[in-house]
């Protein structure tokens, strides 16, 4: 039920998702996307407000106006969905923080580059670490080289990079996977690599 049994400041105006993902349990979690009445609170936690109308956007935005903190989108956001107007709705509320998703190398990176070029665009600089990226890692077939590369691909795209530890229905990882990712999660280790990255 909207408004109820979230910490102050949480607030989610929809659920569900209608992409099928593969690494993702949203659409078997939560069902198709609907939209849900809209609450106060300042931490967007829909799993994909982008999927949702325009109207509805528009009101989550100016319910946000009204909040006592800057807003921040931590359900994420998918990048194929960004627009222009997207972006003009995120800088006139100031928003803090905001989570793009890059979970396979090909999909998802063309939808990424042109979601970090309308940020640019529309004022909001990779160098303010607003727009982050979750980067999935250690997946079937992965290695810690092509994770890197993926994890420098989204700074190159214009966020800055998180790495997400991919776990299947075991819930079980390596030991060097969870190193791998504790090294790729600190932001103050993050921001060391891709300065000793780019050779500066």
């Amino acid at each position: 039920m909207p408004g109820r049994y979230l910490r102050k400041g949480l607030v989610i105006t929809s659920r569900g998702c209608d992409n099928a993902c593969k690494f993702c349990t949203v659409p078997a979690r939560e069902g198709t996307l609907r939209e849900l009445p809209i609450t106060e609170g300042w931490n967007v936690c829909d799993s994909n407000i982008l999927g949702c109308s325009e109207t509805h956007i528009r009101a989550v935005f100016e319910m946000l106006k009204n909040q006592p903190e800057k807003p921040i989108f931590t359900g994420g956001f998918e990048a194929r969905l960004l627009k222009s107007w997207h972006v003009e709705l995120l800088r006139s509320v100031k928003a803090r923080r905001m989570y793009f998703a890059y979970d396979t190398e090909y999909a998802d990176y063309d939808a990424l580059v042109q979601a970090g070029k309308l940020l640019r665009e529309g004022g909001i600089s990779k160098a303010s670490h607003v727009a982050k990226c979750y980067v999935l890692v250690g997946y079937d077939g992965d290695t810690f080289e092509k994770a890197e590369k993926r994890l420098r691909a989204a700074w190159a795209a214009g966020f800055f990079p998180m790495a997400m530890l991919y776990r299947d229905k075991t819930g079980e990882v390596s030991q060097d996977w969870k190193q791998f990712q504790r090294e790729w999660v600190r932001p103050q280790i993050v921001y060391h690599k891709l300065r000793e990255g780019s050779g500066t």
